[in-house]
Formats: C-alpha cells, sequence, structure tokens
C-alpha cells in the first residue's frame, strides 16, 4: 500500500507540471472539440470535486467513519463550479483535499484495505479499489490536459468554425 500511496501524492506534482504547460490565458477557455469540452479550470474543478465529494467520503464510509452517500448528499457539479476562480486556485484547493486523503490513508490497518465495502458508488469495492480509482482519475484527467496542452493548435486547425468560450 504504500506503494500506491506514495504515488497518489506524487501526482499532485504531476498535475502542476502538467497544467504549467498550457499557455495562461488558455486555462479556462474550452479547448477545441477533439480535446474535450472542458477547459483546464473545469477539469480541476472536477478532480477537486471527485475526491471532496465522492472519493474522500467513500473511504470514511469503508472505514465505518460515515454513512453511505444518499442522494442529495453531492451537489451537481455542473452549477457548482465557479468558472473564475483560477487553475492555481483549483489545483491547491485539491492539494488540500488531496492532504486529507494521504493522512486517512495512511492511518488504515494493513487488513482494511483488502476488506469488502458493499454499497459504495461503485458497487462492493476494497479500500485498495477506491485509492486506486483516485489514481487513475487524476491520470486520465492529467492526459487530457496535457493533450490540451500539446495539440490546441493541431486541434484548432481541424474546427475551423470553433471558437472557444
Amino acid at each position: 500500500m504504500q506503494e500506491l500511496l506514495q504515488r497518489l501524492e506524487s501526482t499532485l506534482d504531476d498535475l502542476r507540471w502538467a497544467v504549467a504547460q498550457v499557455p495562461s490565458e488558455r486555462e479556462g477557455r474550452r479547448p477545441p472539440p477533439a480535446l474535450g469540452d472542458w477547459s483546464v479550470r473545469r477539469i480541476l474543478h472536477h478532480l477537486w470535486f471527485y475526491e471532496h465529494y465522492i472519493a474522500l467520503p467513500q473511504m470514511r464510509y469503508a472505514l465505518g467513519l460515515q454513512g453511505p452517500l444518499r442522494p442529495g448528499d453531492v451537489p451537481d457539479e455542473d452549477s457548482s463550479w465557479p468558472r473564475e476562480v483560477s487553475a492555481a486556485a483549483w489545483l491547491d484547493r485539491l492539494a488540500e483535499v488531496r492532504r486529507e486523503t494521504l493522512a486517512l490513508a495512511r492511518s488504515i490497518p494493513l487488513e482494511a484495505w483488502s476488506r469488502p465495502v458493499p454499497r459504495t458508488v461503485w458497487g462492493t469495492r476494497t479500500l485498495a479499489w477506491i485509492v486506486t480509482k483516485t489514481l487513475q482519475h487524476t491520470y486520465e484527467h492529467m492526459t487530457t490536459i496535457l493533450q490540451i496542452a500539446l495539440f490546441w493548435e493541431m486541434a484548432a486547425a481541424f474546427e475551423p468554425r470553433w471558437e472557444a468560450e
């Protein structure tokens, strides 16, 4: 489990590096359609939202520290996204919730990692699966951010009528 936690911790530095590859004037703009629908800011909000409202509460639930998520526990993600918040601010917010996640994860006894937990938002899963899913989710969206950094001009050339927000 130590390797998983080290990877989860290191992805924040990787994510900051990936975001730094995107020109600052583009961080809040919708990319060309070939690169997805979300700006870098929107992606970072989504990463924070997922960890704050889904992953960390599911870890707490798995450890018996809170009940399962119920309808209404999670706000509507799209309507709760403040567009004016900078990428740097979202990275800071994500780092804050990631610190909470890591602190909780480091306190988990080894035998608890593989115990099946029923009624998570993904069905019956283990804590190892939940934390690995958080890592995968970060990598998935980090890849999109790097694609925005690398392929913006190329993708825009294939969409002559596209205009960024």
